[in-house]
Order: structure tokens, then C-alpha cells, then sequence
């Protein structure tokens, strides 16, 4: 057998050779490093939510509870300093508020820390910020320390001013502080509004077929019902007649307003506000051809109605009292074959109907009041009057009253929700607070800046300010109770309170790239992100 040749061996390598090698190994780290920081410095940058400020839209610090009752999952915030609970019980979102402990898991609190974001820091340099954007800032307060940075949603823009009337944003121009009929409603893009829909209630979410076996006695079962439909204990509501029927919200077993289930971990109470401008949305199966359903939403001293018939799509409003023509929008479509399930949502929102199908909008119609008109409307209050806007701000509205006919089909609803829209409530500055401004504003007690209830204080943006708000308008610090800012940058930026000067803005909140993570233990431990709430932020 032929000898194999002994394999060659390299030779040794010389120093000089060697600490080349640990040399262009340096340089390569610091080029890393350096490229690393200019593009954290100047291109993107990771965040940590530790608040719920922005729930449900961003999650601080939170505990992820799960009912027994519904089977529903959902968030509540705890505070960063809070300790971990001993028992964890709160009141199901399905239920309701008022049903608090039945169904929910009682155990010791695992918090979750809150959701990791990037931010876009390029971007403002070259484009202006846009209304609704969620962005990140120096807060003008305390631009130092563990809260100097905050995010929250741009709401007010340069040379504006801003009127908050019944929780929606209203705009005008800057040049007349003092007029009152220049305000135009601001409404949401519908990407955006999309996202920040708030869930009330879904039918996927119901007790057992016995539920005063499971939950309180006092629960008398879905806030739907109407003669001839079958709604409690199932999450298929059906009606098995083609005369004329209707299926009625309850404001008895949940009223729509403000409530949050995120709010229950937080110190302290938490006031709720009634909301009108909502969704109703599911999937409908109609045993036949010839339904029309009419959903009627009473609200604002007025009547909306969304019609769905087999060839057209219509919403239309009038007053509530007296006789008016309907202001209405129509528009024809085509339901299809009978027996298939179609979409639709109902929404009324921003001073805005429409009707969608299939996620495809098919009719819509704005109306455009004034924001004393909004809270007159909105009150009850008669224009004689309305001349006091203290007093209506206090006043709570009358919960929205809803009610779904049908008729020419039997019909049956899949997936039938109520969501509710962000609602900006009337926070009280309370006169005595640190931060409250220091210029003729620290006697100042009752709602808070943008409510226009004082003739001293309109909330009133120069050429280089903006205005945030939080989405969990219960539960944030932001513009409309701020006052005066730090005096660093009362001295060195701009001394005008709560806005937001353009130097201190960081950039817009792109990416929510490592969500809350998951418990791994009965300790709390987490080390795995729940992926499946990766999303762009809106």
C-alpha cells in the first residue's frame, strides 16, 4: 500500500502577525460600536413603557389575568412602584364593572414589565408631525431623570388652538384666541381609528349555560336581548322569525362610558364618562332574501340610524325633538346569496357615520357642530342656557341608547361586539399642584387646559408647539394638566405651559418590536416575548 504524503503544517505565526490580527479585531468593535450609537443616536432607539399612560394602545407594567367566567383574557396595569399583589382579583370586562372577583382567577400577581417599542428619530427632521401620531418627547415637567422621557399622542399642532367637547378633539386657528365659531372637528384616519377602538362587550365571551352557578347572582345576562332572540349563555344570537324584531342594549347591565379593565390595578379611583361615539360590528346570516335592519343609536339630543337592505346602505340623522328632514347619505350595494355570513360595523364616531361591509366602507355622512353646540347637544342643555361651559363639562351625558331592528328574514349574529372610540375627559387641575403655572394660573381649579372654560387660559399653540394627550385619558399626565414647565427649559427653551416645545420633541413611535413577555412561573419569572403582539403602532 502507497505511503499517503504527511499532511503540510502552516507556519507558526509570528508576533508581528498576531497582534495585527488583535489589532484589526479592535478596530473592528469600535467601528461597530461607533455605528451602533450613530444610529441609536440618530436613526432609531429602543423604549420601555412603564406606565399605562397610553393603554390600551402601548402596555406599561401589567398583570395578563384570565376569567374563568368568559374565557376572556385581558390587561391590567399596576403601577411601577406597586409590589406584586398577594391576591389578584378584579372584575371580568365581559361582565362589567360592577362584578368585580366573579370568574377571574384569585392568585398571587405575576406583573409583566411593559411593552419594548422603537422609535423613529430621523423622521421629524424632514417631515412635520402629524395629528394622532404617537410620539415620544422630553417631558417639559421633568426633562431629567427616570421620567424624562414620555410618549403620548400628538393631539394640538403649531399655531392652533384646541377645544376638547364631549371627549373629541376640536381645531381652529391660532390669530383669534376669544372666537368660538372657528373650531372644525379633528377626525382620526381610519387606520388609525381602527386601532384604537376600546372593546365594551363581544358575544365570543359569555358565561357557562348556568351562569348563576359560576358568577354572581346579580348577573342578569347579556346587555342584548329582545323578544324572540336567544342571547344568554350562547355566543350565536339567532332570531328565528322574518317579522319585524329588535334587539336592545341594556344600559342597566353595562352602560358604555370610559371604564377600563386595564385601570383596576392602579392606586386611587377613577372617575368614567359616558361615550357615544361607538362601534357595533358582526358577522350576519340571513336565512333569506329581503332583510332590512336598522340599527338606531339615540345620542346628543339626536337620532342616527344605519339601514341595510338587500341592495342599499344608508345612514342619516336628525333632532330628537320636534320635525326635521333626515340629513341622510344613501348608497346601493348587494348582500349576496342568502345563507352566506357578511360583515358589517356601524360607526359613529368623530362626528361621522358609517356603514361597512366586508370592511369595505359603503355609506358615510359627517355633520359638523360647533363645540358649545357639541355640549349642549350632548347635555341636553337648551341654548339659553348654554352660556356657561363649566357647568355643562360637569354635567354627565346621558348614556347612548341603542336598538337593532330586523324584519323580512330570520336572522342570526356572530361575533357581535360594542367597542368605544378614545374618550378626553375634563381633567381637574386641582389649584394647589407643583406644576401648575405660575403666571395668574395657580388659583386655577376645574377642568383642565383645552376645555375652553376660562378666558384666561385657551389652550392656544404657538409656531413651534405641539399638544399630547394619553389614550388612557383617565390615568395620564399630559397637556391638559401640565402647567408650567421645568425651569431648564423654561430658560433655555421656552417657558409656555403644557405644550410641548419642537426641541424637545425625539421622534414618532414606529414599531412595538418586544411585547410584554410571559410568565414562566408562579414566581413571575419571564423570559419569553409574546410575539403574537408584534405590531406597527398607530
Amino acid at each position: 500500500m502507497p505511503r499517503m504524503a504527511d499532511t503540510p503544517r502552516p507556519a507558526a505565526a509570528t508576533a508581528s502577525e498576531h497582534d495585527h490580527g488583535i489589532t484589526e479585531t479592535l478596530k473592528s468593535l469600535v467601528m461597530a460600536f461607533v455605528l451602533a450609537m450613530t444610529f441609536r443616536g440618530f436613526v432609531t432607539e429602543g423604549f420601555v413603557i412603564p406606565t399605562g399612560s397610553m393603554a390600551p394602545t402601548l402596555m406599561g407594567r401589567h398583570e395578563l389575568v384570565h376569567s374563568d367566567a368568559t374565557g376572556s383574557t385581558f390587561r391590567v396595569g399596576m403601577d411601577t412602584n406597586q409590589p406584586g399583589a398577594a391576591a389578584w382579583s378584579v372584575a371580568d370586562p365581559m361582565l362589567g364593572p360592577g362584578f368585580e372577583g366573579w370568574g377571574t382567577t384569585s392568585r398571587p400577581a405575576q406583573p409583566r414589565n411593559g411593552d419594548r417599542i422603537l422609535v423613529l428619530k430621523t423622521l421629524y427632521p424632514f417631515f412635520e408631525p402629524e395629528r394622532f401620531d404617537v410620539v415620544v418627547f422630553k417631558n417639559p415637567t421633568e426633562p431629567h431623570g427616570d421620567s424624562a422621557n414620555y410618549i403620548k399622542r400628538l393631539i394640538g399642532l403649531p399655531n392652533e388652538k384646541i377645544w376638547l367637547a364631549d371627549g373629541d378633539v376640536f381645531a381652529g386657528p391660532a390669530d383669534d384666541p376669544e372666537r368660538i365659531d372657528d373650531y372644525v372637528i379633528q377626525r382620526k384616519p381610519e387606520h388609525v381609528q381602527r386601532a384604537v377602538w376600546q372593546l365594551v362587550h363581544h358575544s365570543d365571551f359569555v358565561p357557562g349555560p348556568d351562569p348563576a352557578a359560576r358568577i354572581d347572582f346579580r348577573y342578569p345576562g347579556s346587555p342584548w336581548s329582545g323578544e324572540g332572540w336567544t342571547t344568554d349563555g350562547t355566543r350565536i344570537y339567532e332570531c328565528d322569525t322574518a317579522a319585524p324584531t329588535v334587539l336592545t342594549w341594556n344600559n342597566d347591565v353595562r352602560e358604555i362610558d370610559d371604564w377600563t379593565a386595564y385601570n383596576q390595578g392602579a392606586n386611587g379611583s377613577t372617575i368614567t364618562e359616558t361615550v357615544c361615539d361607538i362601534r357595533v360590528g358582526a358577522g350576519v346570516t340571513r336565512a333569506q332574501a329581503g332583510l332590512r335592519m336598522t340599527l338606531q343609536l339615540v345620542a346628543r339630543s339626536h337620532v342616527f340610524e344605519f339601514i341595510v337592505t338587500e341592495d342599499s346602505a344608508a345612514v342619516r340623522m336628525r333632532p330628537l325633538a320636534g320635525v326635521a328632514e333626515w340629513v341622510e347619505d344613501v348608497q346601493p350595494i348587494s348582500l349576496g346569496k342568502a345563507g352566506k355570513v357578511f360583515a358589517v360595523e356601524f360607526w359613529h364616531v368623530d362626528q361621522s357615520m358609517s356603514i361597512y361591509l366586508d370592511g369595505e366602507r359603503v355609506a358615510y355622512l359627517e355633520y359638523d357642530w360647533l363645540p358649545l353646540n357639541r355640549l349642549r347637544y350632548a347635555t341636553g342643555t337648551p341654548a339659553e342656557l348654554a352660556s356657561s361651559v363649566d357647568r355643562m363639562i360637569e354635567m354627565r351625558p346621558d348614556p347612548a341608547e341603542i336598538a337593532w331592528r330586523f324584519e323580512g328574514s330570520p336572522v342570526a349574529l356572530h361575533r357581535v361586539r360594542v367597542d368605544r372610540d378614545l374618550h378626553y375627559q375634563a381633567t381637574l387641575m386641582r389649584g394647589s399642584g407643583a406644576n401648575l403655572p405660575r403666571q395668574g394660573y395657580a388659583d386655577l381649579v376645574g377642568p383642565g387646559w383645552g376645555f375652553g372654560t376660562h378666558p384666561t387660559k385657551p389652550a392656544v399653540l404657538g409656531p413651534d408647539h405641539f399638544w399630547m394627550l394619553g389614550d388612557n385619558s383617565a390615568r395620564s399626565q399630559d397637556g391638559r394638566v401640565w402647567g408650567s414647565p421645568h425651569m431648564l427649559v423654561a430658560e433655555q427653551i421656552d417657558p409656555s405651559p403644557f405644550v410641548v416645545h419642537r426641541k424637545l420633541m425625539i421622534g414618532k413611535a414606529w414599531v412595538v418590536y418586544f411585547p410584554a413577555m410571559y410568565p414562566l412561573s408562579d414566581r413571575g419569572a419571564s423570559f419569553i416575548p409574546d410575539f403574537g403582539r408584534m405590531r406597527f403602532i398607530r
